[in-house]
């Protein structure tokens, strides 16, 4: 790994520095799409995606940061280290979230629904989620509660690096497989497969802890809190449950409604 000191004329200490350019890029969805690489920020992050295999091109750090000795022995063979100056790193993110250490990587490959034939365990389906806190929440409690990966329907799959998301599932998103798909797509899917597919329902007869015996894989569906999964999902469902709750509360939010669920099978999930 080569170091960029503080007297290497190549010190990223402007914008008109070469690789200015590329992090600016990077902060974008058409950036992220035209490089095919996404930009992880914080050292917890840059090291869990090294964990799951992602391959990192560049590391930078600012300010009184310091890359610690775990990190530099682990980071991808080859990958620069570089020094970005206090002042031009404020520049670089402007109006976004300033990063005082974080790495460039190259997206990792995209993964289609054909993935979910090679999953023994429940898969969360989420569809048209966008605040990246509900999605990290979950992608944090399903990596913890044993789930074999993620489906996000109708999502852009550049979209699945953004730096916010990134953070906010503490990098644990390198760590499952996360699918993307049309909500077409996996309908046609599933039913081509004969897929077990549940989704919740405040009217349904059977609770929650009532699947916690179901001995086969489930496709776990969730929506938004206020409009919940589409018409096409709840259609094709082949089991609705609900949450029961006090009538002094008219839902829950969704990364608390999958908890609760991926909770009352995570018995299956872990022996899987």
């Amino acid at each position: 790994m080569e170091e960029q000191s503080a007297n290497n004329p190549f010190l990223v200490d402007s914008l008109n520095h070469p690789l200015a350019g590329p992090i600016r890029k990077l902060l974008t969805r058409e950036g992220r799409r035209e490089l095919n690489q996404i930009l992880i920020d914080d050292e917890e992050n840059i090291l869990q995606a090294i964990e799951a295999g992602v391959e990192i091109d560049s590391l930078y750090y600012a300010g009184e940061e310091t890359v610690s000795d775990t990190l530099r022995k682990n980071l991808t063979a080859g990958a620069t280290i570089h020094e970005v100056a206090k002042r031009t790193t404020k520049k670089l993110f402007e109006n976004d979230k300033i990063s005082r250490i974080f790495a460039i990587a190259y997206t990792p490959q995209p993964v289609g629904l054909e993935a979910l034939k090679s999953i023994k365990k429940d898969v969360v389906v989420l569809e048209d989620l966008s605040i990246s806190g509900n999605i990290g929440n979950i992608t944090r409690t399903s990596l913890a509660l044993g789930v074999g990966g993620i489906l996000l329907l109708n999502m852009d799959p550049v979209d699945l690096y953004d730096r916010r998301l990134i953070r906010a599932s503490r990098g644990y998103l390198f760590s499952l497989p996360m699918i993307t798909a049309s909500t077409a797509d996996f309908l046609d899917y599933c039913k081509k497969n004969n897929e077990s597919l549940m989704v919740m329902d405040m009217h349904a007869d059977k609770a929650v802890d009532e699947i916690a015996a179901t001995p086969h894989r489930l496709l776990l569906a969730f929506g938004s809190e206020k409009d919940g999964c589409s018409a096409e999902v709840e259609n094709a469902a082949t089991m609705k449950v609900r949450i029961p709750i006090s009538d002094k509360v008219e839902s829950l939010n969704v990364s608390a409604s999958a908890g609760i669920t991926l909770y009352s099978r995570s018995k299956f999930n872990q022996a899987n």
